[in-house]
């Protein structure tokens, strides 16, 4: 009698610890594998001081973050001492004083075995309302090489009130001015040849809008291979269609599209052809909108054919959106494309619950991306409920 009932006993414990088990998140097992990356989008705010800098090595791996995506370009401006761009204007003294940011935060992720990218914005230069107070920044020296949109105007012109109106970040450099993507790619392969970085980051490797651009030289570009001017295809659509024909303007249009999309493509598989001789093992990625049709039509991001071409080794879509049905469908798309090792889902977590956070994980866990990555570690640095659930239930092992 004594033994039969030390033996419910014991199955009542196991049943109650089970229980707890999954109260405590072990319903999210496989959330994330051992083998999916786990990464934080890290902004240039966090790399102001060595403190600022060890808060955050710290936070990411106590938590289980094994990646780091770290901004060391925000507007044509450099976080570390470059030889190309000027130092960003609230990181010269830090520069001055002698104090490497990037350096310093390679130092701090080795010693937790975390990997480092660092974070490019690409085409876009700058967003304040005042011009950069560095006389060779790429603004002050070559306002002609920004993009242009369809009425001739110069995104360089572009007041605050009209950025906010249009939705867009702020000024972009044209990648069909030559000049342009020369002194992007000097950038990135001066970093890359003095920081042993794990990779190369690309963000804003885009147009901001289906309005641009407009540049000469991109004018001149389609000119030469459509025999036609892009911009008369709006400015001057009536006559173009009396010319041409409906169809042949409809077909000249979707050219048009493509050819943007071209543009850029052609950048980036230069500059990664160059890095991947120069550092092979080194991972390529982009942030890319999560829409595969509007990204190539509005922002001209061709990303399908980036990966299975070889330009990237990975992307992240920034599927930002808090309904986790849409986070799923976008996701789920972009594994049919390039393949689900090959797409780390950028979630956001900047400004909602930790709980819808995991919905949204546990909505896309099963086609196994190859990595997560949050947005970002600025938005949630304080927010230790983040971190302790983040640990509990989604990174387990």
């Amino acid at each position: 009698m004594e033994k039969a009932g030390s033996r419910r006993v014991l199955r009542i414990f196991i049943f109650l610890a089970f229980l707890f088990a999954i109260e405590a998140g072990l319903n999210l097992t496989h959330l994330s594998s051992a083998a999916q990356a786990k990464a934080l989008w890290v902004v240039r705010t966090s790399l102001l001081s060595s403190g600022s800098i060890d808060r955050m090595v710290d936070k990411a791996a106590d938590a289980g973050f094994d990646n780091l995506f770290v901004q060391v370009c925000g507007r044509a401006d450099a976080y570390f001492p470059s030889r190309v761009y000027p130092p960003a204007e609230n990181c010269r003294e830090l520069l001055e004083s002698g104090f490497d940011p990037l350096a310093y935060v390679l130092q701090k992720a080795r010693a937790r075995r975390i990997k480092v990218h660092a974070w490019v914005n690409a085409l876009l230069v700058w967003s304040n309302g005042k011009p950069p107070k560095e006389a060779a920044h790429v603004l002050n020296r070559h306002s002609d090489w920004m993009m242009i949109d369809r009425s001739g105007g110069s995104l360089a012109r572009y007041s605050q009130s009209l950025f906010r109106k249009l939705g867009i970040t702020g000024v972009f450099l044209s990648p069909a001015r030559p000049e342009a993507a020369d002194m992007l790619e000097r950038f990135i392969l001066d970093l890359v040849s003095r920081y042993p970085v794990d990779g190369i980051h690309l963000d804003y490797i885009r147009y901001p809008m289906e309005t641009v651009d407009f540049s000469p030289e991109a004018r001149k570009d389609f000119q030469d291979i459509a025999g036609v001017d892009p911009l008369s295809l709006f400015q001057q659509a009536d006559r173009v269609k009396r010319q041409k024909g409906e169809d042949e303007y409809k077909r000249l249009l979707g050219r048009w599209t493509a050819r943007r999309a071209e543009i850029i493509t052609a950048l980036l598989a230069r500059l990664s052809g160059k890095l991947n001789r120069l550092k092979p093992d080194l991972v390529r990625s982009a942030a890319v909108k999560p829409e595969i049709t509007s990204a190539l039509r509005i922002y001209g991001q061709d990303w399908p054919t980036w990966v299975r071409q070889g330009h990237l080794d990975m992307v992240l879509p920034m599927a930002y959106s808090t309904s986790p049905d849409v986070v799923r469908s976008q996701i789920l798309q972009a594994c049919k494309a390039v393949g689900r090792e090959k797409v780390w889902a950028g979630l956001r977590a900047y400004d909602v619950p930790v709980g819808g956070i995991i919905e949204r994980v546990r909505g896309i866990a099963a086609l196994e991306p190859g990595g997560y990555c949050f947005f970002s570690y600025d938005g949630v640095r304080n927010n230790q409920t983040f971190f302790r659930r983040i640990k509990g239930s989604i990174f387990k092992p």
